[in-house]
């Protein structure tokens, strides 16, 4: 009985162990599986994350993609739309400020940045000069050698040069680009290999990638422009120029003397005329060859040009005579300066000056003014030579200034006295 009694409380027992052990099996499994469930969840979600992440990316990539296209397509309707207004203009204008104005601000409407220079190459000295418009006199204008900085070096070497190129180039050139930072970008304006010039381009703001296509465009409407401008202002000077002296000649004389005259009457200032040839030129050409004729023009030209204020005209008026318009200088300082250009030519050496009748070369001359001697500037021109014909007379090597009409004085009296030609030599 006892015996029995232990079986079944060991049975029971083992059925409560193995209740106990099915129902714990059931909730680990049941755990388990919810875990799983869990790991495969986070799973999804992960890959739905990375998916929507990357599908994000793409969108991403793609506007930006339609925004540099939209900008792209902006510039190059803008560049369309501008050239042609813009080259019209250029083409049609030898207003070197209107160029440089045209050029930048063209720059600035295309590219997207807060500073553009144009530099142009002053080939008397080699160097690369702002062309800026700022009228302020105190700011600092840097100009750079061919090789030295972005702007130098993209002159030497004649290629788009970006602030990057800084980085790959050598320390030299690096301590040399440095010295001129504000540029991102350094565009040659060349015409057939004949540099004219470099365009600085500061920091660009959103850039789409075509800055170097556009800024090329620019630089070579700029090349055109420029050298239009050149080839012009070359030609006009020579129409300006007397060939032998490399003074003014007769032409240019008059066209300032209008200009002149306009300002005068405008602001009530006077203007002197000084008139005046060489003495004794035939016999110099005669006895020493013409050849030594044109070498005393060309030296008594610079002689006179050099003591010459830079707002007159001093031009070759025909053969060796010489006319100086002198704006806003009263007949007494015409004088003046007409005695001073007579003493200094007397007292130069020219060569062969011995063999000359005074020993010397000298020029006789004659003053007046407009409107104190004459109401036209012809009028005047015609009493300086007066005088000078009276300089002549009274035995040269000197300078008359024109005496004013007096009261007791018939001015019919005054024209019966022959003028000689303005063209015809000298006795």
């Amino acid at each position: 009985m006892e015996t029995l009694l232990n079986n079944g409380v060991i049975a029971v027992f083992g059925i409560i162990i193995a209740a106990v052990a099915t129902f714990i099996g059931y909730y680990i499994g049941r755990a388990a599986e919810r875990s799983a469930n869990r790991q495969k969840y986070a799973e999804k979600h992960d890959k739905y994350l990375r998916e929507t992440l990357l599908r994000d990316e793409k969108v991403e990539r793609l506007t930006n993609s339609v925004n540099r296209l939209n900008e792209l397509n902006s510039r190059y309707l803008a560049f369309m739309i501008k050239v042609p207004t813009v080259a019209q203009r250029l083409n049609g204008t030898l207003n070197y400020r209107e160029i440089v104005s045209s050029v930048i601000q063209l720059v600035h409407d295309i590219i997207s940045t807060h500073h553009a220079e144009l530099y142009i190459l002053d080939r008397s000295d080699n160097l690369l000069k702002p062309a800026s418009l700022n009228d302020n006199k105190d700011q600092e204008q840097i100009s750079y050698a061919i090789g030295e900085g972005l702007i130098g070096m993209a002159a030497m070497e004649r290629m788009i040069k970006p602030s990057e190129h800084i980085q790959k180039a050598s320390p030299n050139e690096m301590n040399m680009a440095r010295s001129n930072p504000q540029y991102s970008m350094a565009v040659p304006v060349v015409f057939k290999d004949m540099l004219l010039g470099v365009i600085g381009i500061g920091a660009i703001k959103n850039p789409a990638g075509n800055e170097n296509v556009l800024m090329k465009m620019i630089a070579d409407i700029a090349a055109v422009a420029l050298l239009n401008r050149t080839m012009l202002s070359e030609a006009k000077q020579k129409a300006n120029t007397d060939p032998l002296t490399g003074l003014h000649n007769r032409n240019y004389f008059q066209q300032m003397s209008l200009t002149f005259v306009e300002k005068a009457i405008r602001e009530g200032t006077p203007i002197s005329i000084f008139l005046f040839d060489i003495d004794n030129f035939k016999h110099y050409n005669d006895t020493n060859g013409h050849d030594a004729g044109d070498r005393l023009l060309i030296e008594l030209s610079q002689l006179v040009d050099g003591i010459t204020r830079k707002n007159t005209v001093l031009a070759r008026y025909g053969g060796e005579e010489f006319i100086v318009i002198l704006p806003g200088i009263s007949r007494e300082n015409a004088l003046v300066y007409a005695e001073r250009v007579r003493e200094t030519i007397s007292t130069h050496s020219f060569p062969y000056r011995e063999k000359q009748p005074k020993g010397c070369i000298s020029v006789s001359g004659g003053v007046a003014s407009f409107p104190f001697d004459g109401d036209t500037l012809d009028k005047v021109i015609q009493l300086a030579d007066r005088s000078l014909y009276k300089a002549k007379t009274n035995g040269k090597n000197r300078v008359i200034l024109h005496e004013s009409y007096h009261l007791f004085k018939r001015e019919e009296d005054i024209h019966e006295k022959p003028l000689r030609s303005i063209a015809q030599p000298s006795p």
